[in-house]
């Protein structure tokens, strides 16, 4: 393979590196205004007293808990009826009844 071959591609790739981070700055200047609005509202709930260490991992289930119900939304009916078999049997196993035990002590601390 001659060497201007492999420039063409290097050439090619350098464009569309250049792209990607042309999109990933716009990307980033859109992000500027909900990032801000999220230091705010931690701010909100430092001054009004809450314990920010236990906050950040409520604030952590609660977005992976959000990204787990819409990625079931997304399932079709078929794979979303497996997924609910699944979770019944795992339920059934010692790890998963403790994990459900676990997830229920949690739920209802963070409830009280």
């Amino acid at each position: 393979m001659s060497n201007k071959s492999i420039d063409r591609f290097l050439e090619s790739i350098d464009g569309l590196d250049d792209e990607l981070a042309r999109l990933r700055g716009e990307y980033m200047n859109k992000c500027k205004g909900p990032r801000e609005g999220i230091k705010e509202t931690m701010s909100e709930i430092k001054d009004a007293g809450h314990n920010m260490k236990a906050f950040r991992v409520l604030l952590k289930k609660h977005r992976a808990d959000r990204a787990h119900a819409l990625r079931v939304d997304m399932l079709e009916v078929e794979d979303a009826e497996d997924l609910q078999r699944m979770l019944g049997e795992f339920g059934n196993t010692p790890l998963g009844a403790a994990a459900i035990d676990r997830q229920r002590e949690i739920d209802e601390a963070l409830n009280a």
